[in-house]
């Protein structure tokens, strides 16, 4: 019957896929399915809402944050806070470095917002945008695009996948962005050069005029950078993530009064439905709000109500038998990086493939602060490997890039490789030892 279940479970994604039915009600079938697996087992109805709510409850914190985001990036759009990082950060991309000047701006924007979806139809647009008018290649363009969407979606403090794994593995936030860190040195080395290399021989000059449309719009002043500098430096002095951000919109909403002289209707407009504008440049800044959030919340809501079922039943029992043999013979790492790519296949987001990781996982770490930072160096960024999956086909869908991008964003594939290679590296070590 676990078997079935699973195989139905796996059936179902992939049939929602096919047929474009919205993920949100897939998962929600799927949670249908295994309720009345569970029920099948001889679980009270009592018993099985429990088991939903024991998933929710876990991951309420992260439903907050994903709700205060939603906020956030509408705010700053209003504020001119976006617009005055997009107008600034893109003089800083030479032609000359255009694939690594993409890649970096787009790790800024990502490593200050913390979503990858968000950096995609900001700095992504942008991007995507100079690289079609200069005649850059849109492959590589939307692989350095989702690279740098996926910097911040890894290691920054407000990105809710390092949130949801931290509240995964009950570990401290800042101490596995410290370990993050220090582990993406050499990858970031790597893609910078990797870049560089397919920038070779091009030669192109950036038109800045359409990025200019956007001071018409908007009242610029130095300030305007404050609300992303003080999710930095509260961060820093280890602030709890939500009052930070909270202290971040009252900020912006005090500069959207004064600085571009909004009033509180269309602020709370802002901070709902997000900033809108009907002109050429709107396209460039367009966009933020709690509503734009609702799909995600749904999809980590759902989906979390998973999590009882997996940890109360028998269903993943038997699979989990074959996985802990993996990892008594295999590095930790090839065994995470193997999983968390099969788990991304059918999972179709990013989060789903997080919590089944840690779920298959767990059991076979220690020390709860490595199960993290192995999580976050596999199932957070081998999503977006798989085509159909939202994690790395949204964004590319948002900048109008081709899907063959996912194979050229070698932040995933350097992140993956050489912290398997050190996995291996250390496992040869200690079994010698």
């Amino acid at each position: 019957m676990e078997m079935a279940v699973l195989i139905l479970f796996m059936l179902i994604l992939f049939l929602a896929i096919i047929f474009k039915v919205p993920i949100a009600l897939a998962l929600f079938i799927n949670l249908i399915v295994l309720a009345l697996y569970a029920y099948k087992k001889n679980f009270s109805p009592r018993e099985i809402f429990k088991m939903i709510s024991l998933g929710i409850k876990d991951t309420k914190t992260i439903l907050l944050v994903f709700s205060l985001i939603g906020m956030i990036t509408g705010i700053w759009r209003l504020s001119g806070t976006i617009a005055y990082i997009i107008y600034h950060g893109t003089s800083f991309i030479s032609p000359k470095f255009f694939y690594v000047g993409v890649f970096i701006f787009n790790s800024a924007i990502s490593f200050l917002t913390g979503t990858s979806f968000g950096t995609a139809s900001t700095a992504g647009i942008i991007s995507m945008s100079i690289s079609n008018a200069m005649g850059f290649s849109p492959v590589v363009t939307g692989g350095a695009i989702l690279s740098g969407c996926f910097f911040g979606d890894r290691s920054s403090p407000m990105s809710t996948s390092a949130l949801l794994v931290a509240t995964l593995t009950k570990t401290d936030l800042y101490k596995n962005l410290k370990n993050m860190f220090r582990t993406c040195i050499i990858p970031f080395a790597l893609t910078i050069i990797t870049y560089q290399i397919f920038n070779l021989g091009i030669d192109a000059r950036v038109d800045k005029e359409g990025i200019k449309l956007i001071r018409e719009i908007f009242n610029f002043n130095p300030l305007l950078i404050i609300p992303t500098l003080s999710i930095i430096l509260l961060s820093i002095f280890k602030v709890n993530l939500k009052i930070n951000m909270v202290i971040s919109i009252v900020i912006s909403i005090i500069f959207a009064a004064v600085f571009q002289n909004k009033g509180a209707g269309e602020i709370f407009r802002a901070l709902i439905f997000g900033f809108h504008i009907d002109s050429e440049a709107g396209k460039l800044i367009n966009g933020g709000g709690l509503v734009s959030m609702l799909k995600m919340l749904l999809i980590v809501g759902i989906s979390s109500g998973y999590f009882g079922f997996f940890k109360e039943t028998d269903l993943l029992v038997g699979v989990k038998k074959y996985v802990r043999r993996l990892f008594a013979r295999l590095p930790h790492m090839v065994t995470m990086s193997i999983m968390s790519t099969v788990i991304s296949i059918f999972s179709s987001n990013q989060t789903l493939t997080i919590m089944l990781t840690y779920e298959m996982a767990r059991e076979s770490y220690g020390d709860s602060e490595k199960l993290a930072l192995d999580m976050e160096n596999s199932a957070v960024m081998t999503p977006s490997y798989i085509p159909w999956n939202i994690a790395g086909r949204t964004p590319l869908e948002m900048v109008g890039a081709p899907v063959l991008s996912l194979y050229f964003s070698f932040y995933h594939h350097y992140i993956v490789l050489v912290n398997t290679l050190t996995s291996v590296i250390e496992f040869r070590k200690n079994k010698k030892s």
